[in-house]
């Protein structure tokens, strides 16, 4: 399990040492580290956390997939926007839980289904799967952090700076530091053709 909040470490700790089907677990605070232990350990299953320090859950599954492992995804994330959903599709984890809304039981039903060779998705994931049947055939063209990934998506639904610091809990500044970064990557000149790259590419869908 890798997640930079030792709170959310130990309260999945405490809960999978209480099962039969948990033989071993290991614990990680950032990508870096999750990644280190995946390559020198057999990992059946990773809860991966997203949104992370010095590497993201995004450069993980790149990670895994390069090395052609067979350790199992499943991502942990607070966002829950449809484009997150089909971006983590793209990147072909076994499943995704909502850090809002999971529960221990989910959790469980997640670890078995994923470890059955099975996908897990919840009602939601489901839903967006049924409504955008093929919006995880489109691959966004550039290579975005979590962060910034959950920065353009509130932009394109019409957020504005201020709006998307509360949401972040972050200070304004450092959003308009990430809005000018992902205007450089994507090589657009402002907002507004910034919005446009991004629902034309596939990277958010609306």
């Amino acid at each position: 399990m890798a997640d930079d909040q030792l709170f959310m470490r130990e309260s999945l700790r405490a809960m999978l040492e209480k099962t039969a089907f948990v033989k071993k677990i290991y614990e990680a605070e950032n990508g870096q580290k999750a990644m280190e232990l995946m390559a020198e350990n057999a990992v059946d299953v990773a809860l991966l956390d997203i949104r992370m320090p010095v590497v993201d859950g995004f450069e993980v599954i790149e990670y895994v997939h390069k090395l052609k492992l067979s350790t199992r995804i499943i991502a942990l994330t607070a966002f829950d926007e449809e484009a997150m959903i089909l971006n983590l599709m793209r990147m072909g984890i076994s499943g995704i839980l909502f850090k809002k809304t999971t529960h221990m039981q989910e959790i469980y039903t997640a670890i078995i289904t994923v470890l059955e060779g099975k996908h897990f998705y919840n009602e939601k994931v489901s839903i967006v799967l049924h409504s955008k049947p093929d919006g995880i055939h489109h691959p966004p063209r550039i290579k975005l952090t979590a962060r910034e990934f959950e920065i353009i998506v509130l932009l394109c639904h019409g957020n504005g700076t201020k709006d998307i610091a509360e949401k972040l809990f972050l200070s304004e500044y450092t959003i308009e530091d990430y809005r000018k970064e992902i205007i450089k990557k994507t090589n657009t000149k402002n907002t507004y053709e910034l919005i446009h790259y991004a629902l034309s590419n596939g990277i958010v869908t609306l």
